[in-house]
C-alpha cells in the first residue's frame, strides 16, 4: 500500500473492477508458459532476479532457478537473499503471488513447502486465461522478437494466430541492428527472397510492415536502449550505403556497435516514415534497463528529442517512466504534442517514484497523455496481475495526493484513474473497445 489515506481507499476501490488495458507485454499465450516444480523457482521468474543479484546473490542463480534442486536445500541461501530485497517494489510483486494465489502472508520454509503442492499450472489454457479475465486485462499490446513458438515469416503468412486478447507490435530492433550478412538475409527470407543492396533492404522492411498491417499489427516497438544511444542522428544515405555494403561484400564480416550507428541511426529514420504512412504508433524503451551492469545515461529520453521533433506525425509512446529522468520525461509529454508517457514496467521498478510521477503530471501534463499499466512479464500471468495491483496503488496514491490538497475533486480522480488504465491507450493506440 502506498497511502493510507481515506482519500486513496476510495479511488483505490472505484478502479479495482475496471477493464484494464496491458500496454506492453512479451507474451506468446499458454503454450510457452513455464511448467512450475518447485516453489522459489516460481517465485523468482522475472525481475526480482535483478534485485537478488544486486544483493550478492549472483553465484547462487543458477542453483535457485534449478527446479531439480528441492526447496529445502535452497532455503538457507533465499532466506538471506530474500531478507535483503523483501522490500523492493519487484519483491513486492513475490510477495502478492504468494497471498493473492496460494493464500500465504508471509515467505518461510513451512509456507513455500505448502504452496508446493498447489502450485499454478499456468500451461492450462483455462487457468491462464482466467488469471487475465478475473484481472480485467482486457487487451495486451504484445513485442515478440522471437521465440519458442514465433516467427514473422509465420505471422504474415497466417500461420500464427496470437490470442484474441493480444495485439501485435513490431519488433523494431531486428530490422535496424542488421550488423551481418546473415542478420540482413534473415530479414529478407521473411519474403522469401535475398537482397544486395540498401535500397532493396528498405523496400523489403516496408512489405513486411505492410504485411503485418493486413494481419492486425498496430504499433512498432524499439529497445535500442539495451545496445547503444537513443540519440538517432540524421545519417545520410551515403553514410549508411558505405556500413551496408561493407557488410555484403563479405558474409563472414560482422561489426557492431558502435560503427553500426550511421546504419541503425538511417534505417531508424526510415521506419519512422513508414510508421507515419501506415499511422503505427512507436513505442520507445527509456530510462532504466533489464537485467545488472547497465549504463543508464544512454537511455534518457531527452535523447530523442530529434527524433520528435523531426517525425511530428508519428506518435511516440514513451515508456517505463524514463526511470530515474522523471523531469525530462515530464517535459517532454507537455513540450510534444505527438508524445505520450507510458508507465508500464514503471510501477515495479520503484512504486514510490510512480506515485510520484503519476501525482506530478496531473499539474504539469494534460492527463489524456498518460498511460497506466503494462506488466512487461512474458507468460507468467500471475506476475503481470500482481504487478497490477501495485499499479493500481500507485496511481490511486498518487491521484489522491492532489485531490487532497485540493488541487482534484475525487470524482476526478477516480475519473482520470480509469482513463490512464483503460480509456486513454484505447484511443491513443485506435483499438476501437468501447470506452468506460
Amino acid at each position: 500500500m502506498l497511502s493510507k489515506s481515506d482519500t486513496f481507499k476510495s479511488i483505490r476501490k472505484a478502479i479495482d473492477g475496471v477493464p484494464v488495458i496491458d500496454c506492453h507485454e512479451h507474451t506468446e499465450g499458454y503454450r510457452f508458459a513455464p511448467e512450475y516444480k518447485e516453489s522459489i523457482t516460481s517465485l523468482i521468474q522475472g525481475y526480482v532476479q535483478s534485485d537478488l543479484v544486486s544483493a550478492g546473490g549472483e553465484p547462487h542463480m543458477k542453483m535457485l532457478n534449478d527446479p531439480s534442486i528441492s526447496t529445502r536445500q535452497k532455503w538457507p541461501i533465499f532466506e538471506k537473499l530474500w531478507k535483503a530485497t523483501e522490500h523492493t517494489s519487484y519483491a513486492r510483486v513475490t510477495k502478492l503471488i504468494m497471498e493473492k494465489f496460494y493464500g500465504e502472508t508471509e515467505i518461510s520454509l513451512d509456507s513455500l513447502e505448502r504452496m508446493e503442492k498447489k502450485l499454478l499450472k499456468i500451461r492450462d489454457e483455462k487457468v491462464y486465461n482466467k488469471i487475465l479475465d478475473d484481472a480485467h486485462i482486457v487487451c495486451r499490446l504484445v513485442n515478440i522478437g522471437g521465440g519458442e513458438g514465433f516467427s514473422l515469416k509465420n505471422y504474415i503468412e497466417g500461420k500464427y494466430k496470437l490470442p484474441d486478447r493480444d495485439r501485435m507490435l513490431v519488433p523494431l530492433p531486428n530490422f535496424h541492428h542488421i550488423g551481418s550478412y546473415e542478420a540482413i538475409q534473415a530479414v529478407a527470407s521473411i519474403l522469401n527472397r535475398k537482397v544486395t543492396s540498401l535500397d532493396e533492404y528498405v523496400d523489403a522492411c516496408r512489405q513486411i510492415f505492410s504485411k503485418m498491417k493486413e494481419r492486425g499489427t498496430i504499433g512498432m516497438k524499439d529497445q535500442s536502449a539495451y545496445n547503444r544511444p537513443i540519440r538517432f542522428s540524421n545519417a545520410t544515405h551515403e553514410e549508411a550505403e558505405r556500413i551496408f555494403n561493407k557488410i555484403m561484400e563479405n558474409p563472414r564480416f560482422s561489426i557492431g556497435f558502435p560503427e553500426l550507428i550511421p546504419l541503425s541511426d538511417y534505417l531508424f529514420h526510415h521506419f519512422m516514415r513508414i510508421a507515419r504512412d501506415l499511422d503505427f504508433f512507436v513505442q520507445l524503451h527509456t530510462g532504466h534497463m533489464a537485467g545488472v551492469r547497465n549504463e543508464i545515461t544512454k537511455t534518457n529520453a531527452v535523447l530523442l528529442t530529434s527524433v520528435l521533433e523531426m517525425h511530428q506525425e508519428v506518435r511516440f509512446d514513451l515508456f517505463h517512466g524514463n526511470w530515474p529522468y522523471d523531469g525530462e520525461f515530464l517535459f517532454l509529454a507537455k513540450n510534444y504534442p505527438n508524445v505520450h508517457i507510458d508507465a508500464c514496467w514503471l510501477n515495479i521498478i520503484d512504486a514510490y517514484y510512480a506515485r510520484r510521477l503519476f501525482a506530478n503530471s496531473i499539474t504539469a501534463v494534460p492527463h489524456t497523455k498518460i498511460h497506466g499499466f503494462g506488466g512487461d512479464y512474458g507468460d507468467i500471468p500471475e506476475y503481470a496481475v500482481c504487478h497490477l495491483l501495485i499499479a493500481k496503488d500507485a496511481i490511486a496514491a498518487g491521484l489522491a495526493e492532489v485531490v487532497d490538497i485540493g488541487w482534484l475533486t475525487e470524482k476526478e480522480g477516480i475519473k482520470i484513474a480509469v482513463d490512464w488504465l483503460f480509456n486513454n491507450p484505447n484511443e491513443w493506440y485506435k483499438l476501437g473497445l468501447d470506452p468506460v
